[in-house]
């Protein structure tokens, strides 16, 4: 009992004398003599100035207290002169017994009017970079209570009217409250700041506020009712806005390196998005999976409320309804959506998608619709103007950039496909994009009665990119597709074959039709050439010959035919023939000639065999009549006429081959007669 009565008077002897000694401290010693000392320490070991004008004032019972502002911290060398940290006042309190056993126990901290200005050089290097010196070895531990472990006994931090900045965006009239933290508290956080990036752009108001509560010897940490709101302000043409973000409960465990948040929502602009989401090695190689569902709302409205433009469309209503769920995941460089499932207006997607590799953009994706109308979400057709014709030696336009670097590899299905007036069903397509090129292999539908199949490949390895088009129709109705193509009245009908290998060089529509070159051929069956009579202008044509009256009436407008072969050979946009054959039951058709793909200006030269028997073939017997015919003006207004020069040559041949004979013994005679 003697020993610790005497140990017990040696310790309160040492307290009273460490109360003596703190006394002393702060009766005798003035912090504010030392600041020329640390702010030596400061540039020697981190090349920046430090400024400390105002006083720093010490107190050390029952706390160690220690107040100061103002100060500042400047820049190292290479940045501008303006401080790299100022601030107006700092306050920070430690327990003084703890720090006896080797606690750090920190008190509330209190900053006011901190302006931190971060920046970059023009070589990327930062101002925060190069803290403590370069290539100074490891301090060894020396047991002290690390920051880390005053934190999970902290009265508080405050955070009021503080700045901080980096290139031009700013966020200012910061302020900050965090609570009590320690081992099962929970801890009130909650922040309030002004966000402006530049003059152009909306600043933004923010507030969040959520409970933690800290599980510090497990290493698990909850955020409960977590809230964060933002307000845009309006400028320009971008209205104000209003975003809503909301976690219920998210929880993480460092040791397991797992984060979980089993609800979350958002809305913005009338947007509603409800998921959950899972993580996995957090801190080593961050993953993240979770779901995703967006209540039906308009894309019109919400494109609106993000300040952007809504597309001018064809059909006024579309783009009015958007719905969308799936699956998310994350990680390894790597995005995708599985299980997708989108509603838009009254097409229906479903699928995945997703970025393969973050670093180059590739893409890759296997979608399929139900149907879907391009034609809805087209610009509207504006008044034609009438335009000066182009040079045909005009340079092609260039290959966009991004061409050169898409990477892509992707499925596209649809049952029912309406695009530039034509309408597929049971559309399939393959997609690839590397290194420069892209290639749409296989493209199979069913279209007009008939089948398609396709090959499309644009090279944009050059300045000017090389488009390759391979494509066979079989069975297809030829005219259905011509009108629904162009909007205009198709110039011939049937059905049959058409196969086409064509090249282009350019961007552009223009340049493209005009550096078209390659290769077409045509077989069709049972059709008609529309807006052409040949029989009428042959019947006149005949009269003509055989010194008769012209037939009266009108023209049907069209001639129909049994079989349409021919085929054309493309360069530079003008596709020249020199087999068109067509045939019907008492007329046959040969010619040639060229078609303007740009102008539509057509120029044939048509031989016009009229047989006498339908049954029978094409012979001197059955041969009523041999018309050349022309053909020349446009494909919407063609000028078909007999070849005058032609009949007239036709017809003294006629006549020489029917005297011929009787010409050819008179001559003989008179031969005779002169070398007697």
């Amino acid at each position: 009992m003697r020993a610790l009565k005497i140990a017990g008077l040696a310790v309160g002897a040492l307290l009273v004398l460490l109360v003596i000694l703190l006394l002393a401290v702060r009766l005798f010693v003035n912090p504010n003599d030392f600041k020329d000392r640390i702010a030596k320490v400061v540039q020697d070991s981190t090349r920046r100035e430090l400024l400390l004008p105002g006083d720093i004032k010490l107190s050390v019972f029952p706390w160690v207290a220690l107040q100061f502002g103002p100060a500042s911290l400047g820049n190292p060398p290479g940045f501008a002169t303006e401080p790299f940290l100022a601030v107006k006042r700092v306050d920070l309190r430690v327990q003084l017994l703890p720090l006896l056993h080797r606690q750090l126990r920190i008190g509330r901290v209190t900053v006011d009017g901190l302006d931190l200005r971060l920046m970059k050089d023009a070589k990327g290097a930062g101002n925060w970079e190069g803290f403590g010196g370069k290539g100074q070895a490891a301090q060894p531990d020396t047991g002290a209570a690390s920051a880390a472990d005053a934190l999970k006994d902290l009265a508080g931090i405050t955070i009021k009217d503080s700045r901080i900045s980096f290139q031009d965006t700013v966020a200012e009239h910061l302020n900050l409250e965090v609570g009590h933290v320690a081992q099962g508290v929970t801890t009130p956080v909650r922040m309030d700041v002004h966000v402006s990036r530049g003059a152009t752009a909306a600043p933004l108001d923010l507030t969040a506020s959520f409970e933690l509560a800290p599980d510090f010897a497990g290493e698990r940490y909850r955020l409960n009712r977590l809230e964060l709101a933002a307000t845009r302000s309006a400028l320009g043409s971008n209205p104000a806005l209003k975003l809503k973000v909301g976690v219920p409960e998210l929880g993480a465990d460092l040791k397991a390196q797992t984060l979980h948040a089993e609800a979350l929502s958002a809305e913005a602009g009338g947007a509603h998005v409800s998921g959950s989401l899972q993580g996995t090695k957090i801190l080593d190689a961050l993953s993240l999976s979770g779901s995703f569902r967006l209540e039906p709302c308009s894309p019109r409205d919400l494109l609106t409320a993000l300040g952007i433009a809504p597309p001018k469309t064809r059909d006024p209503r579309a783009l009015s309804r958007l719905s969308a769920s799936g699956q998310f995941t994350y990680g390894s460089k790597s995005a995708a959506v599985s299980g997708l499932r989108v509603q838009l207006d009254d097409s229906s997607l479903k699928g995945r998608a997703g970025i393969t590799d973050l670093d180059s953009g590739a893409i890759a994706f296997d979608l399929a619709a139900d149907r879907i109308d391009f034609d809805r979400y087209r610009p509207p057709v504006e008044p034609a103007v009438k335009a000066a014709p182009a040079a045909k030696t005009a340079q092609p336009e260039n290959a966009p950039e991004g061409l050169k670097t898409l990477r892509v590899d992707g499925k596209l299905a649809a049952g029912q496909v309406s695009v530039a007036g034509v309408k597929l069903t049971q559309l399939a397509m393959a997609m690839a994009a590397k290194d420069g090129v892209t290639r749409i292999a296989p493209a199979t539908a069913r279209l007009y009665g008939g089948d398609f199949n396709g090959d499309v490949s644009l090279d944009a390895r050059e300045a000017i990119p090389l488009i390759k088009i391979s494509q066979t129709l079989s069975g297809v109705d030829v005219a259905q597709l011509l009108r629904d193509l162009t909007g205009k009245p198709s110039r011939i009908s049937g059905r049959g074959r058409v196969v086409t290998n064509l090249t282009a060089r350019g961007a552009g529509a223009d340049s493209i039709m005009r550096s078209l070159s390659g290769h077409v051929a045509a077989d069709l069956d049972n059709g008609a050439l529309e807006g052409v009579d040949l029989w009428f202008e042959i019947n006149r044509a005949v009269a003509l010959i055989q010194k008769q009256a012209v037939p009266s009436g009108n023209s049907s407008g069209r001639t129909r035919f049994d079989t349409f072969k021919a085929t054309a050979d493309l360069s530079a946009g003008v596709a020249t023939t020199k087999d068109l054959n067509i045939i019907s039951q008492n007329l046959h058709l040969t010619g040639q000639g060229t078609f303007d793909i740009v102008s539509e200006a057509v120029d044939y030269q048509v031989h016009a065999l009229v047989l006498k028997q339908a049954t029978a073939a094409v012979s001197g017997a059955n041969l009523l009549a041999d018309i050349p015919v022309t053909v020349t003006g446009t494909l919407a207004s063609p000028k078909v006429r007999p070849d005058l020069q032609g009949i007239a040559k036709a017809r003294v041949q006629q006549e020489l081959d029917k005297h011929k004979d009787e010409l050819k013994q008179k001559l003989q005679d008179q031969l005779k007669n002169i070398f007697k």
